[in-house]
């Protein structure tokens, strides 16, 4: 499951230091890393943790250590003026790194909407507004056009996140909203916990006609064999996803709108 603490993460978010020039930044969030380099602001990127691998450029900065142990004496060192985290699995960093005085931007992104919001706030907080802009308002009019293309149609999706236990999303998660955006109906969106974990029974119970497999440790093959699954709709007419890439759809950043659209174009 370490795989996924990065997508699944609750996220809270603060801005910087009004009227304070901001030249040198650390990200200890992947989708944050992604926000930055959108902006064309990855000059001032001088430290990331090793979940954040995209773009392939951002390989090369310096590492202050994994998502869940940021290296508090690796973030000081290079004296940042701000630094992108999240909580509750980086509190204790977040905490010892406001007693010393260190800025940190904190941000929530609940839904695709926040995401944009969002952006803009990192836009300001890097001197970036007018990219920022820029960036978001493309981004609305993609999310407009797949609006547009998935019709009134809303077969009922069930997204697997983790086979082990059995874990899915419900009402208040990030994912909730990007199955909607997609055209499709999140079969646990009565469940308010964001990533609730469910029973096969209930999975068979509500007859999902479209199943996405977001996480490593099982294949439409696998799901398929699973006992009393072959009374779900999706099994018997073949429609389970297991070819999507769950950075799209799981970070929360601006790649978010290319995981709608391929949703989109299977589910519709």
């Amino acid at each position: 499951m370490k795989w996924l603490l990065p997508f699944v993460c609750i996220l809270f978010c603060t801005p910087g230091k009004k009227n304070t020039a901001v030249h040198r930044v650390v990200c200890l969030v992947p989708s944050v890393a992604e926000v930055i380099y959108v902006l064309g602001a990855e000059d001032k990127l001088i430290g990331v943790t090793t979940f954040c691998d995209y773009p392939e450029a951002i390989k090369t900065k310096p590492k202050v250590g994994d998502f869940l142990n940021p290296s508090l004496e690796r973030i000081l060192a290079l004296k940042p003026d701000l630094v992108f985290a999240t909580v509750p699995e980086q509190q204790p960093a977040v905490d010892r790194l406001r007693e010393l005085g260190v800025e940190v931007f904190i941000s929530e992104p609940a839904s695709v909407a926040d995401v944009l919001s969002e952006i803009g706030r990192i836009g300001i907080a890097l001197g970036a507004k007018s990219k920022a802009d820029s960036v978001v308002n493309g981004m609305k009019t993609r999310l407009a056009a797949i609006s547009a293309s998935v019709g009134s149609d809303s077969p009922a999706v069930y997204v697997e996140i983790s086979a082990e236990p059995l874990m899915s999303v419900g009402k208040n998660s990030f994912l909730n909203d990007v199955i909607r955006r997609a055209g499709g109906r999140n079969i646990f969106s009565d469940i308010d916990q964001a990533y609730p974990i469910v029973s096969a029974e209930r999975v068979i119970r509500k007859d999902p006609a479209a199943v996405v497999i977001l996480h490593p440790l099982a294949r439409k093959a696998d799901m398929a064999r699973r006992l009393g699954w072959s009374k779900i709709n999706a099994v018997r007419s073949g429609r389970i996803f297991d070819d999507l890439d769950e950075n799209l759809i799981l970070r929360p950043g601006p790649r978010v709108v290319q995981g709608i659209e391929e949703l989109a174009k299977r589910l519709h």
